[in-house]
């Protein structure tokens, strides 16, 4: 039998393989730690491993290297470490102690695409009304979203890393071990509404009947699972009526696709999308009980900016505002040019006081933007409708009660000297005393 060049295998790993002492330094590196960190070999090896790590990281990773010389292995810790350009890697590591040496035998694996990812997932999931929760294939729970927290009473950072059987009664966790060994196999995806019912178990200890929606998602060269979970303990109805509204929602997205939605200078939504968008935001919102929020703004003096310095200078104006507006926006809030110098912000679940602190957000970032020619302000209107849970399921015009008073708030803004944020209910208020 030919000899075996483990050197080599060594090097040519993609993983990141070392040999470390309990004395906290490196012994042998292989070529991924320069690779991916920047960082030579001798100048890995001749300072001590804790100088690269994050120094939020430093505490669990000095605990981790006393369970290793305790003899202890580790499996699936995560830290970061430092780049030579300044940034960090996120890497998961397995470590074995052998003891009668005190050397540390360890691989990482560079994780940081995955928790940008994983972050960008965070965001969308968090802006969901309903629990929603990220398994990957050994069943470890990997993201959950606010209403998650909220339903099973865990917080995210007791859930995270835990076997996904946690939110499962003692008595199912085989059968949904088996359940899920089954589906990873043959994933297809099972929508709401599609019969697929169990108990689940709160972190008092609370069971309570549950449906759940699976849908598999593939990154990479790994697959997980997206469990959407609904506590019919309580809102079997309510659940009934957003499964519906979700499917005119995904059929009006769907039209929407077919038409020329984006306002071609500016490149956010048209007026077209925006009062269809605006219509289905309204409905949802009434049906769930929140109130919704829009935002008219007018750029302050546009005629005479533009009859100066030209209508390219104001075209690159109107494109700069719609970015600020784009960028400063949240994720369930709609950004849509309505005409002309004047845009629009559609802001689902937003009270008075939350529009007027997004307002005033983008009302500093406009202001303080660099811009080439001159100095630009906005003025801004404001209209909120609060629907509550006895709200009459009568549905008047609320979108057209949105537009004028949102528009009799900016004529206010403008008047009263521009560079104004103007709430209806301001005006209300000064015309009832």
């Amino acid at each position: 039998m030919p000899p075996y060049d483990f050197e080599k295998f060594f090097n040519l790993s993609l993983d990141m393989l070392c040999i470390a002492g309990t004395d906290g330094y490196f012994k042998r590196v292989n070529a991924s730690f320069p690779r991916l960190l920047g960082w030579t070999t001798d100048e890995l090896i001749s300072r001590p491993f804790i100088d690269f790590v994050h120094p939020d990281d430093i505490s669990q990773t000095l605990g981790e290297v006393e369970k290793l010389s305790s003899g202890l292995p580790t499996e699936g810790f995560q830290n970061r470490y430092r780049c030579t350009d300044g940034n960090y890697k996120q890497l998961l590591w397995t470590a074995f102690p052998e003891p009668e040496t005190g050397l540390l035998f360890a691989a990482a694996r560079d994780m940081t695409k995955m928790v940008e990812t994983n972050h960008r997932f965070q965001l969308v999931i968090d802006a969901s009304p309903v629990a929603l929760v990220i398994v990957d294939q050994h069943g470890k729970i990997r993201l959950v979203n606010r209403e998650t927290e909220r339903v099973f009473g865990y917080s995210r950072d007791q859930l995270i890393g835990q076997a996904v059987e946690i939110l499962v009664p003692d008595s199912s966790h085989n059968q949904h071990q088996q359940d899920r060994a089954a589906f990873f196999h043959n994933p297809n995806k099972r929508t709401m509404g599609s019969g697929r019912y169990l108990h689940a178990v709160r972190s008092d200890g609370v069971k309570f009947p549950a449906e759940i929606g699976l849908q598999p998602i593939q990154f990479e060269n790994e697959l997980f699972v997206l469990s959407t979970i609904f506590d019919l303990t309580h809102q079997k109805k309510e659940e009934d009526r957003i499964i519906h509204l979700a499917e005119e929602l995904e059929e009006a997205n769907r039209r929407l696709g077919q038409l020329a939605v984006t306002d071609r200078l500016t490149e956010i939504f048209n007026r077209r999308a925006l009062d269809e968008q605006l219509e289905k935001q309204i409905q949802l919102m009434h049906r769930i009980g929140r109130p919704i929020s829009f935002l008219m703004l007018d750029i302050d003096n546009f005629k005479p900016f533009n009859d100066h310095f030209g209508h390219s200078s104001g075209d690159e104006v109107l494109k700069s505002v719609a970015g600020l507006l784009r960028q400063n926006a949240r994720a369930t809030d709609l950004v849509a040019r309505y005409g002309g110098d004047e845009f629009s912000v559609v802001m689902p679940d937003t009270n008075e006081e939350g529009a007027l602190l997004m307002a005033r957000r983008f009302k500093t970032a406009i202001r303080n933007f660099a811009w080439e020619q001159a100095g630009i302000t906005v003025s801004m209107g404001i209209s909120t409708l609060v629907f509550g849970k006895g709200t009459s399921g009568r549905m008047i015009d609320y979108s057209a009660k949105l537009l004028e008073e949102s528009d009799r708030a900016l004529y206010i803004s403008k008047n009263g000297g521009r560079n104004r944020v103007t709430h209806i209910s301001e005006i209300l208020n000064t015309e009832q005393t």
